[in-house]
């Protein structure tokens, strides 16, 4: 008789399409797609959402663990915004201490496992299981507050970041010009061949170690000794190539790249 009783009921609510029409009422309320199933064993959406935050908080951690390299005292090459009580060492008054990367490094750190548990919670028995979507309940909010505290902190460290870029030309002719042996050596390669190349500007580099002068004068003087040699590289030719900004490669046409992109899909956004 109970089984007749739920079989009818069961055959009355399909015939009706009231509960779709409130549940789609709701969704277009708080403008959400409307699920396909019941959420009780169905973690997909809220375990998507854990795992998008998971992977901005570790993009936002790449640039938080840079940015604070960078702002070590031998490299110096950028620094947070400054402030009163922001990033003020309180025994090193010269100090200014990435104190907007640390936050964002320490939820980078916080988020993994917490998306790890949203993602072992998908792991549930039928219809309604015990303990999986339980363990969510502290979980995904933690990710969220967490995420969004990240991006925040984050925001306002690139908002105000100071870029020493005279800074950053010194730290680039720390070697004298050694950092640039690659760009010299495809040059030369494409003259006398990769191998051959490579022991001319080994040598070369060696040399200006020891006599304490640049790649770029070493190298001439390399090139000079060996008459097969003399007059592959000029004096243009060697400056060009001792110019860190001549062997960028697609850096700007990638920062280019990813601004558009910003754009394109912020334009999208704006027009859905």
């Amino acid at each position: 008789m109970l089984r007749d009783v739920s079989a009818a009921r069961r055959a009355r609510w399909r015939a009706s399409a009231r509960p779709r029409d409130v549940a789609r009422a709701l969704a277009a309320e708080l403008k959400l797609d409307l699920p396909v199933l019941p959420w009780h064993a169905h973690r997909d959406r809220l375990v998507e959402v854990a795992t998008v935050l998971g992977m901005l908080t570790g993009t936002l951690g790449k640039m938080a663990r840079d940015i604070s390299l960078m702002m070590q005292t031998e490299v110096a090459e950028v620094a947070e915004p400054s402030g009163p009580g922001r990033g003020g060492s309180s025994t090193m008054p010269h100090k200014r201490n990435p104190v907007g990367c640390a936050a964002v490094l320490t939820a980078a750190v916080r988020v993994p496992p917490l998306v790890a548990t949203m993602l072992s919670g998908m792991v549930q028995e039928h219809e309604r299981a015990l303990g999986g979507w339980q363990a969510e309940w502290d979980t995904l909010p933690q990710i969220v507050t967490l995420a969004a505290g990240a991006l925040r902190q984050m925001g306002e460290v690139v908002t105000g970041l100071q870029v020493d870029a005279a800074r950053m030309r010194t730290n680039l002719e720390l070697t004298h010009g050694l950092i640039l042996g690659e760009a010299a050596m495809l040059e030369l390669g494409g003259r006398i061949g990769r191998l051959e190349a490579h022991h001319v500007v080994e040598q070369a580099s060696r040399r200006a170690v020891a006599q304490g002068s640049t790649l770029r004068d070493a190298l001439a003087q390399t090139l000079g000794e060996n008459p097969a040699h003399a007059g592959l590289l000029d004096a243009a030719a060697l400056d060009r190539l001792a110019d860190p900004a001549n062997y960028a490669g697609q850096s700007a046409a990638f920062a280019d790249a990813a601004v558009q992109a910003w754009h394109a899909a912020l334009a999208q956004r704006k027009a859905g």
